[in-house]
This record gives structure tokens, sequence and C-alpha cells, in this order.
């Protein structure tokens, strides 16, 4: 379990936002509660007043998610990529395929311990596009061209060599905690390497893991994803495998907490 709390505001926004996350509380399900909590505090950035305080038990959060996950499509994807796998299918893969969707039509390959089928059955008929089912994640990474892992598990979820040679690009949202950990370092080794923020990515993401097999140093990350779409490092260029870590940052609960307040506000 973790107890995360978080303060950011955006440049030119009218508000900051304070956020308390309680995640990977999975026993919850078992007495139907949510597995993470999270209150969210928007503040007047001017006068300091607190504005709303919503309590989100990761709605908020994980559209936000979903959302660095089209992001990363966007900017480290190129257009033939058409064949996007998800590795777990719980509620971050699904605001994974809608936001993917968001960027561009797709083909959906599914594989998970549990649940492919529902998954594949609930995003093919809401977005209107076919979703299979693997039979291994190995099966899996051999036909997707886009990756998304999102699983909560210490366990690494595929294999170099089961990777398209054509390229691929792995968008990893599964790792926030220094005891998780989707990717292997020889693939991250391999890759060209991105993070959401790597002062953070380097602690509880993917890239903890090279940096103690001794496969990578911080200067063998390529760039921060927001570098990549400001245009100050490329994206992808040709067959290679990219990883993009994703880990959460309070800049993306700021936004999200002003989009939130921007739509309550108007009521």
């Amino acid at each position: 379990m973790l107890l995360n709390i978080r303060f950011a505001d955006v440049s030119a926004t009218p508000t900051f936002t304070v956020k308390l996350a309680c995640v990977s509380f999975y026993k919850n399900v078992e007495k139907n509660l949510p597995p993470g909590s999270g209150i969210f505090i928007v503040v007047n950035a001017v006068t300091g007043a607190p504005l709303g305080v919503f309590q989100e038990n990761r709605f908020m959060t994980d559209l936000r998610t979903g959302a660095a996950g089209a992001v990363a499509m966007k900017y480290c994807t190129s257009a033939d990529q058409e064949m996007v796998g998800f590795i777990g299918c719980g509620a971050i893969a699904k605001v994974m395929a809608r936001a993917a969707a968001a960027v561009r039509p797709y083909k959906g390959i599914v594989f998970a311990l549990e649940g492919a089928e529902d998954f594949a059955k609930e995003m093919s008929e809401e977005l209107g596009m076919p979703f299979e089912v693997a039979a291994t994640a190995q099966d899996l990474c051999g036909k997707s061209d886009i990756i998304y892992t999102q699983t909560p598990g210490g366990s690494t979820v595929l294999e170099k060599d089961w990777l398209n040679p054509k390229g691929v690009t792995i968008i990893a949202s599964g790792s926030d905690q220094p005891t998780k950990n989707e990717i292997p370092a020889d693939v991250l080794a391999a890759s060209k390497y991105i993070s959401d923020l790597t002062k953070q990515t380097s602690k509880v993401g993917e890239l903890r893991s090279a940096l103690l097999a001794g496969t990578m140093t911080e200067d063998d990350v390529h760039a921060e994803l927001g570098e990549v779409v400001n245009g100050d490092k490329v994206g992808r260029e040709g067959d290679e495998i990219i990883v993009v870590d994703l880990t959460g940052t309070g800049a993306q609960d700021a936004a999200i907490g002003q989009v939130a307040w921007d739509k309550l506000s108007q009521l």
C-alpha cells in the first residue's frame, strides 16, 4: 500500500491542486470497496482559498493516467503502428484503450490472467474497433506494434525476444512503487527510454530496476515525455524499441483538478 501527497500547479492556470492518494489497497475489492482512494483539493491560485474538495477514489487519477497514455501514443508512435496490445485488463487498461482511440483508430489485442474476454467485448462494443484475446503474453507481443502494460505486481510481463522485430512502443504504467516492475532490464537497456519524470521513474518506475541491474544510468534516458511533446527531443525514428515509463506526475493532477473545477463551476 502507498500513501502519496502531491502538490502542483500549472503555469498561467488560476488554480493549484493538492492531492492525497491512498493506493494499492487491493483487499478492498473483497469488501466491495475501491482498491484506492483519493482527495483532490483545488485552490484559487490568487487568493489561496479552497474552491473544491473532490473525493475521487481514483476516478480523476485514472483519467489523467489515460491521458498520459494517449500523449505517449501520439508522440512516440507512427501512424502505421495499428495493432495495440493491452497486458492487464483492469481500470487503467480501459482508460488507456479509450484514450488511445482518441488518438487514432486501431486494432486491439489483450492478454490478462482473468477478464480478457469481457474486456475485449466491452471495448470492442464501446469503441467500435476490433479486439481479440491473445492466448499468451508472448503471442500478444509478437502481434503488437504498441503495448500498454498496466499490471499491479512485481513480476515482469514480457521478454525482449517476444517483441515485434519491426519496432514496438511499450507504454508502461504499472510501476508506481519500489516493489513493482513490469519491464525487464534488458528491454529497458535496448530501448529509447522516455520517462514522464526521471526523478520519479528512477525511484519507483521501470528505470529503477535497470539502474539496480547496472544496465542503465540516468544518462541513458533519451528524454522526458514533455521534451518530446515540445519538440526538444524526437520520438519514434524507424524500427526501434521505445519504452515510455509513466509513474504519474503532480502536474497531471493539477491539470485535471483545473478541468474538474471548470466543469463543476459551470453547473
